[in-house]
């Protein structure tokens, strides 16, 4: 394939022509489209155009190229992927194609699975074959499958979990399809053995006879009749009676199977045909009895479907729950129990602690478990995959900026169902994080039972909007690590690595690979491999050949290849007997090993096999001459390698710049298990435990994400190689933050005296001179104490910032100065160059804080020794001195990167650097002056715990007299422990700041030369009322002045002008409950000095009356007119709060009194009635 036109060659008897052509002939039926990939099964072919559409030709006597009604289909015709579950069905794009023998699987821009064509390889519930339209692989529905492969009749997937598998857990005590217990106990004298290893039933024997097919028929697949050829096996069709009597024979040789493989029978031959030895080892009776159970199961699935049903009331069935067979299988992954678990008396206990996670448990932090929205397959026997857009760990980026079709499908992380593990996806039991799984695939999708549904959706409300975007905006950024490997189909050669040599009709994980950070799977004709993070290989199936590279040692379950220390695997290829790897040797050119059958050269085309094969992986000399490859292919028994052109050293920088990372990864990888695991298992302390602990965690995700990082360069070389979408320089900042987070703890445990208490425990565990840490150490060094190894051993990844910086100058160079890859390139190297340089500085500075600290005869070293402080300078040599110090007096000042100690005879003082201004006294003092001035400007500019901040650079080299900080007071007076949090100026509250005393009390609002001046918001507590006061309003000079208003603890509220915290002027004060609009009484007119004086209105509701006039202090004294509720109008002279003097009183029959009075509208001397 080249410029998206597909070139044909090779035996192609499908085209019906007299002779086959000599070279390359272009498919002209896919003229005018972009194809983006292309694969090869046995006899016939695929391919996938940019939109997402697929075309097949080729064999079709199965099914295979899923076009009705023909047996050969002679030119590339469409082939489309509809979904009739949606409404109205809507038509699937699809990323890639893999071809096997008689099946074809296509993974979707949704990343399900879509198969068509013959056999149980295909993972279909159904038992009518061949299969001619595409259909849903209903068992990895919800799985967020990112690469597929083709074996000749088995398939392989795999499938990226959200979560790492020891965080998402899930148990269950039962196998979700056959209802067996997934433990057996078995008494012994004084102990009982507790064993995990159950296979369902779902491994079932296959006939040799298929129905609805002549037995005489034959395709071009089975031609081929030599003792090397792809055998062909027939099938019959999937029904409840072939499978009760398959089970009767087959369910006994499951029984027992521990880790050790089984043996395979003596009768299987590569081209014979398989039968299970049959056993009568079996839990049951008979084949009547079976029969029996298996309608139990039957007849209780049914039950339970119908119970869930009236449950759910509108809820409609699921699309697993609706399915009729009862025999399908539900991802039988076994839990295994840990060796501390205590005896269990019955299987029921294992789920008896299983419970709800709240939603805080739910969320998992996966800012570095990243992964990009990819995907990729692999086709074998006789097949080869080669595609534009493919990645090697299947991962293929797709992003809107590049115009693709959002890939994956929605989900929440966040969803308690996320990472999972779920032996069925119809009913899924919540279990604590404690719980044990070996698989976290399910996305948020997952269809689940009445019982627990309602459970989940109003955490899906609460966290799906926010975590959604972010997931997939991360998913976009580097290849996620955490995989598992499910195949399915036959697995009469062990190719299925589920410990066995019986079929799967179904796709079942296999968990010894499920925490193995699988990045690349493919299949031969008979056996499987899968490529990990870190460089291994592990191949399972036949070996008949010494395809897996393993000394002609058949294997059931997955297995390393033997592969000579030091090279390290990224590229794998599978044919019909052979197995090619591409690896990093002891240069960055890249070398072939081949493991197999051995194809002689120069002989006839009809016998080209020796009869000889490898014992194990043999290096090819000859692949020097090819150049720096970058992909390797295999089919049949050809192999397949491409290589790039090194013009201007671009091609060379970019596989030493793979080769070094995978290196890398390759070396924190067994730091980790090999040296971190054991040091956590041991007991360091409290405080240094806790630190160990915290560097642990940094160094894993560093680990991480190198890993993550190396596999994004095989993939950067396998695809377009544009320098813009090179994750180290798109994502500077995902690479500095993560050393920086790890540079941090590495330094407090060095301060903190951890790597002294650290070295007893390694000696025990490593030898009295730490032999293997040095090992893994680079470059050796001689005459290193242990304590120093140590050391090295943890500050050893930061070194490998060198590495970028030097790798990103030489690509830099591969450019012309003008351009903009030049630029980028550039910037990344100066960002990776400077910070090289301040992490070999904080080394520094933890080493000489931890000297200071070991030489330290203070009294207080416990209470200023901080992980996260170091030392700056000190004054033991008389450098700088306390002015008008007595006679006898002995200061010693020591500046720490946070703070000023100043110690004196038997105490100290400490003045955080964020509030210091220092001033100039003497030229003396010139070098602590300019050293407590940087250290000044260092901590504003970190930032003391991610809250202060500059506000303006200063232009002659000082810190900034105005701040942003956090104080706390301890000097007796108003502030005495009270903590300030806001701006500052030289030694002064001053500008927009919070203000909190212990007992409650809070300001927030603006100062001015230390006091609240300006608009503020204060609260404080009322021990009478055991209530809060609140004032929002204005201030001045640490005093209520100006316009606001008063909530106090009594109910009032005041509204209006304040002096000197009084109320002063114009207000309105309401009294009564809450001070509501029904209140008791309100008054609105003058205050002075806290007291009502002047006129003013007040309205009395309890007593029913209001009087306008004049007031003193607090009394109505003077002119007055009141109004009562029952009629009654009063205008007069009013003193101290009392009727006096002349006045008139109006009743409501309009008779008018006027006279003089007294209190109480009483009538008193001369009298005029009118």
């Amino acid at each position: 394939m080249t410029n998206g036109h597909v070139y044909s060659f090779g035996e192609q008897p499908w085209k019906r022509l007299e002779s086959q052509p000599a070279g390359p002939v272009i498919e002209s039926a896919l003229s005018g489209q972009r194809v983006i990939s292309v694969s090869a099964g046995s006899y016939h072919c695929s391919a996938v155009t940019e939109d997402g559409l697929i075309h097949t030709w080729g064999e079709n006597s199965h099914g295979q190229c899923g076009v009705s009604g023909m047996d050969q289909v002679s030119s590339p015709t469409p082939v489309s992927v509809v979904d009739g579950e949606t409404h109205p069905p809507q038509l699937v794009r699809v990323l890639n194609v893999a071809c096997g023998a008689q099946h074809t699987l296509a993974l979707s821009r949704k990343h399900e699975v879509w198969a068509w064509g013959s056999g149980y390889q295909l993972g279909l519930v159904t038992s009518v074959f061949p299969v001619w339209k595409p259909q849903k692989v209903e068992h990895l529905v919800g799985r967020y499958v990112v690469q597929i492969a083709c074996g000749g009749f088995h398939s392989l997937a795999l499938v990226q979990i959200l979560s790492p598998p020891e965080v998402s857990q899930q148990a269950r005590d039962r196998c979700g399809q056959c209802k067996q217990s997934l433990y057996t106990m078995i008494d012994k004298d004084d102990h009982v053995i507790i064993s995990d290893e159950h296979y369902c039933p779902l491994g079932v024997e296959l006939t040799d006879s298929k129905e609805g097919r002549r037995s005489g028929q034959s395709s071009p697949a089975q031609t081929p009749q030599s003792k090397n050829s792809s055998p062909h096996f027939e099938v019959s069709p999937l029904t409840s009676k072939n499978i009760c009597e398959d089970l009767g024979s087959s369910v006994g040789s499951q029984k027992n199977i521990t880790s050790q493989e089984a043996q395979p029978d003596p009768a299987l031959t590569e081209t014979g045909h398989p039968r299970l030895r049959r056993t009568k080892s079996t839990p049951y009776p008979d084949e009547q009895a079976l029969k029996d159970y298996l309608k139990r199961i039957s007849d209780q699935t049914f039950a339970e479907q119908a119970e869930a049903a009236s449950l759910g009331g509108s809820h409609p069935p699921s699309r697993q729950s609706s399915l009729t067979c009862p025999f399908r299988s539900d991802q039988s992954d076994e839990l295994t129990l840990r060796p501390s678990s205590p005896a269990l008396s019955r299987t029921d206990s294992i789920t008896a602690s299983g419970r709800q996670r709240g939603a805080s448990d739910s969320i998992i932090d996966r800012k570095h478990s990243t992964s990009d929205d990819s995907s990729q397959h692999s086709s074998v026997d006789g097949g080869i995959c080669i595609s534009d857009l493919v990645i090697s760990n299947g991962c293929l980026f797709e992003s809107c900026e590049e115009g693709g079709e959002p890939a994956g499908m929605d989900f929440c992380p966040a969803d308690p169902l996320q990472g999972k593990k779920s032996t069925s996806l119809t009913d899924i039991i919540l279990e604590d994080t404690e719980a044990h799984n070996h698989r976290g695939s399910l996305p948020g999708f997952s269809p689940v039972s009445p019982s627990v549904s309602h459970r989940t959706n109003h955490l899906r409300t609460v966290v799906g909007a926010v975590t959604n975007t972010s997931t997939s905006e991360s998913r976009n950024l580097l290849p996620s690590l955490y995989t598992e490997v499910w195949s399915w189909g036959r697995g009469q050669e062990g190719q299925l690595g589920h410990g066995d040599y019986l079929p799967r009709l179904q796709p079942l994980c296999i968990k010894s690979l499920s925490k193995k950070e699988v990045v690349k799977i493919t299949a031969g004709a008979n056996h499987s491999l899968a490529l990990t993070a870190q460089c291994q290989v592990y191949s399972w199936g036949s070996d008949k050949f010494g395809q897996l590279g393993r000394m002609n040692a058949p294997s059931t379950v997955p297995n390393l290849t033997m592969i000579s220390e030091g090279i390290r695997v990224w590229d794998v290829a599978a044919g019909q007997t052979h197995t090619l790897l591409l690896a990093d040797g002891d240069c960055y050119q890249p070398i072939l090993y081949y493991s197999g059958e051995r194809v002689l050269e120069n002989t006839d085309i009809a016998h080209p096999l020796s009869g000889t094969y490898t014992q194990m992986p043999t290096h090819l000399p000859f692949c020097m001459n090819i150049g720096y490859v970058s992909k390797v292919f295999g089919g049949g028994l050809n192999c397949l390698a491409l290589a790039d052109q090194n013009a201007m050293g671009f091609i060379a920088t970019i596989h030493e710049l793979a080769s070094a990372e995978r290196k890398f990864y390759c070396t924190l990888s067994k730091v980790k298990s090999e040296i971190l695991s054991p040091l956590l298992a041991l007991s360091l302390g409290q405080s240094s435990m806790l630190l160990f602990q915290g560097m642990a965690g940094s160094f894993s995700k560093l680990c991480h994400l190198t890993g993550q990082h190396s596999v994004s360069l095989t993939n950067f070389l396998q695809r377009g190689k544009v320098i813009k979408t090179l994750v180290l320089i798109k994502n500077t900042d995902l690479f500095m933050d993560t050393y920086k987070e790890y540079c941090d703890p590495v330094g407090n445990f060095l301060v903190m005296g951890g790597f002294q208490s650290l070295l007893k425990p390694s000696q025990e565990c490593f030898g009295k001179k730490l032999e293997l840490i040095q090992t893994l150490l680079e470059p050796k060094e001689k005459n290193t104490s242990p304590y120093d190894l140590l050391v090295n051993l943890f500050y050893m990844p930061l070194q490998h910032l060198h590495g970028y910086n030097r790798l990103l100058l030489k690509l830099a160079h591969c450019f012309e100065v003008n351009t903009e890859e030049y630029e980028w390139l550039q910037n990344g190297c100066s960002k990776y160059e400077d910070l090289a340089r301040l992490v070999s500085k904080q080394r520094r500075d933890a080493e000489a804080t931890f000297s200071f600290w070991r030489n330290f005869k203070g009294k207080n070293s416990e209470s200023l020794r901080k992980p996260s402080r170091r030392l700056v300078c000190e004054s033991s040599n008389k450098a700088l001195a306390l002015q008008n110090a007595g006679r006898f007096s002995a200061s010693w000042f020591i500046l720490f990167s946070d703070v000023l100690v100043h110690a004196q005879f038997s105490s100290h003082y400490v003045y955080p650097l964020a509030t210091l201004w220092v001033e100039p006294i003497s030229d003396e003092s010139g070098k602590w002056l300019r050293a407590i001035n940087q250290a000044i400007e260092d901590v504003l500019a970190v930032g003391l715990n991610g809250r202060t901040r500059v506000s303006r650079s200063s232009q002659k080299g000082e810190p900034p007299a105005s701040r942003t900080s956090t104080y706390t007071f301890s000097k007796e007076g108003r502030l005495k422990d009270a903590t300030y949090e806001g701006r500052w100026l030289p030694g002064k509250l001053h500008g927009k700041g919070t203000l909190k005393w212990p007992d409650g009390t809070v300001y927030c609002g603006t100062f001015k030369n230390g006091l609240e001046d300006g608009f503020g918001d204060f609260m404080m507590p009322n021990t009478t009322f055991n209530k809060f006061e609140r004032y929002q309003g204005h201030w001045k000079e640490g005093k209520i002045h100006g316009f606001g208003t008063f909530w106090y603890a009594s109910g009032e509220v005041y509204e209006g002008s304040f002096r000197d915290s009084m109320r002063h002027g114009h207000g309105m004060l309401r009294s009564g409950k809450l001070a509501s609009p029904s209140s008791s009484s309100v008054f609105v007119g003058k205050w002075v000095q806290g007291k009502r004086t002047g006129y003013g209105v007040c309205d009395d509701f309890s007593r029913g009356e209001k009087y306008m006039g004049m007031w003193l202090d607090d009394q109505r004294h003077g002119d007055g007119v009141v109004i009562t509720q029952f009629g009654l109008y009063y205008e007069g002279n009013f003193c101290n709060n009392k009727m006096m003097g002349n006045g008139s009183l109006l009743c409501d029959d309009d008779t008018v009194f006027e006279g003089e009075f007294s209190e109480d509208w009483t009538l008193c001397g001369k009298v005029s009635l009118k």
